[in-house]
């Protein structure tokens, strides 16, 4: 098994391992309660990490990379088809009146 991904804040390594799941890739988080070493340990050391097997281990770095990447068409604003409201590029659904945005 190998380490693909660590954060300080364990929402977001349980979050990484659900976008690895949705991806079909099996992981599991270590460090979980370890915060009450630091002092005695690298405060580094004793974050939440996520570890995946061997032969994941491609895939799973790719999908932590694209994860972590900042995507532009997140950030555009898009113009809901049927009522003219302007829509962040991250939603699917107009904040007005509901219609879908592909």
């Amino acid at each position: 098994m190998e380490r693909v991904y660590s954060s300080q804040i364990l929402a977001l390594v349980q979050n990484m391992q659900n976008i690895l799941k949705l991806h079909g890739v099996e992981s599991m988080i270590t460090n979980q309660y370890l915060s009450a070493a630091v002092g005695e340990i690298p405060p580094i050391e004793a974050w939440p990490q996520l570890w995946v097997a061997d032969e994941d281990l491609d895939l799973a770095k790719w999908i932590v990379e694209e994860a972590g990447k900042d995507h532009p068409e997140f950030h555009k604003i898009r113009i809901c088809p049927k009522c003219g409201e302007e829509v962040d590029g991250h939603f699917a659904e107009c904040w007005h009146c509901g219609t879908r945005i592909d």
